[in-house]
């Protein structure tokens, strides 16, 4: 229909989302097998950071995926997936904070080794690639990034990278003193991953306790829906979160003996319309059927527009 090219802005939205998830992944998974490996405190709590960070990218795809669900469904499994990983997050931050304060305690005996330096030196530089890949993505799509959110995992991967610079520099200087450093920057590092399992769970629980401002929300942008020329009527407008802004889905109906180029137009003008006015929300898309007389669909249509086919 009219709305291929749209239908297709959301699929590409995911898809770039999840190549971001499988990149995050990889990540985590090669920072913490040299983190076990070299013994680095600090490369660990790093890897336990981007699981985090693409615990963040997980939830955002599911919401991507769910706007072309049933919205209880895709609801349900963003609530039950973020609240699985926020716990996970937690744990797991605690459990190397833990350790690396019993390692502060102790006093390591030794450095963890340049290779957990070089890890975390090469981490950074994918996690860039990363970034700066979602940010060219979701600006050829109009979706605003949430920056903040994005250079965390830079963050705590600089951390880390000072902690065991320290240590092997304590290493070279004989200076065992220096070594303390290293599990030092894992407990630093362990706050972002409490922080990151927080906000998650913070999320969720602000997501489920805003029922009624959304259906505000709602009510406000089918109003909005309605006034732009072409459309007929509104049979469902959904929204779902994206950061610290709104995704909006909606279903229009338009005149059934117009062209599909017209209904494309009517489509981008709807879209236009809402990313400007409500600012948001950061992307709309919008679905096009055609107009079925028969049916009670409320709608700013008025019948007189309408000629019979017998004319």
């Amino acid at each position: 229909m009219a709305l291929v090219k749209l239908a297709n802005r959301a699929v590409t939205a995911e898809r770039g989302t999840l190549v971001s998830v499988f990149g995050l992944l990889g990540l985590t998974l090669f920072k913490g097998a040299a983190g076990w490996l070299t013994g680095s405190k600090a490369l660990i709590a790093d890897a336990a950071q981007s699981a985090a960070d693409c615990a963040g990218s997980y939830t955002t795809y599911l919401g991507w995926r769910g706007g072309r669900k049933k919205p209880i469904h895709s609801q349900h499994a963003e609530s039950v997936a973020s609240i699985v990983l926020s716990a996970i997050l937690l744990v797991a931050g605690l459990e190397i904070g833990i350790s690396s304060v019993k390692a502060v305690a102790e006093g390591p005996d030794k450095a963890p080794g340049w290779g957990a330096v070089a890890a975390i030196a090469a981490g950074m530089a994918v996690r860039e690639g990363l970034v700066r890949y979602k940010r060219k993505s979701d600006a050829a799509l109009g979706i605003r990034p949430d920056r903040p959110e994005n250079r965390s995992d830079i963050f705590a991967s600089m951390t880390a990278l000072v902690g065991t610079s320290a240590a092997m520099a304590g290493d070279m200087l004989e200076m065992p003193v220096l070594y303390v450093l290293d599990p030092a920057a894992g407990l630093v590092v362990s706050a972002f991953v409490l922080r990151m399992g927080f906000r998650l769970t913070t999320g969720v629980l602000k997501a489920n306790g805003q029922t009624a401002h959304n259906d505000v929300d709602v009510q406000m942008l089918l109003d909005a829906v309605q006034q732009i020329d072409g459309v007929v009527s509104v049979d469902e407008v959904r929204t779902r979160e994206q950061g610290h802004y709104l995704v909006v889905d909606a279903v229009i109906r338009v005149n059934p003996r117009i062209s599909v180029a017209e209904g494309h137009d009517i489509a981008q003008r709807v879209r236009r319309h809402l990313t400007k006015r409500f600012l948001h929300v950061a992307e709309a898309s919008i679905h096009v059927q055609p107009y079925d007389p028969g049916y009670p669909y409320k709608s700013n249509h008025q019948d007189e527009e309408w000629t019979s086919l017998l004319q």
